[in-house]
């Protein structure tokens, strides 16, 4: 029995967070060293890259929500803004990891850069856990967590 052609990874999803899982899922197979065809790995990154993108660009949401200028709230919207800022950072570094694999594509090159792919989607998924509650904090006008800690593994 001879195996058939590698499954694609489907659609990305269109919705932010829904993507970044997305994403996470395609970059684990990388690390498993999944059979994907690169064009296929280069159209998540694409992707992934695009999604980024959107996200940053929605920054000025987070001068727009908020209901006052509590102290709490103006920190969190600087550290958030901050984020997105190395988020364009991340993106390059996810393209220079893709360059090397087309460049020279084995599975190490591959495993590479489905690493910098899940750690990338670990940090926008912590980012998006302090962005919503900033946004529920912004609505109420209440920062007393305005970002509150991301749950940890050191124990």
């Amino acid at each position: 029995m001879t195996p058939g052609p590698p499954p694609d990874l489907g659609e990305p999803p269109r919705e932010f967070d829904a993507l970044v899982a997305w994403f996470d899922r395609v970059s684990q197979r990388l690390v498993l060293a999944d059979d994907l065809a690169l064009p296929e790995v280069r159209r998540a990154v694409a992707a992934f890259t695009a999604g980024v993108t959107a996200h940053r660009d929605a920054d000025g949401d987070l001068g727009r929500e908020a209901r006052s200028e509590d102290l709490g709230l103006a920190s969190s919207r600087r550290i958030l803004r901050a984020d997105h800022d190395r988020l364009a950072t991340s993106v390059r570094q996810l393209w220079w990891f893709y360059e090397i694999v087309e460049r020279d594509d084995h599975g190490g090159n591959r495993q590479a850069l489905g690493q910098y792919g899940r750690l990338a989607a670990e940090a926008l998924r912590r980012h998006r856990v302090e962005e919503l509650e900033w946004f529920r904090l912004a609505r109420t006008g209440r920062s007393e967590s305005a970002v509150p800690p991301v749950a940890s593994n050191d124990k």
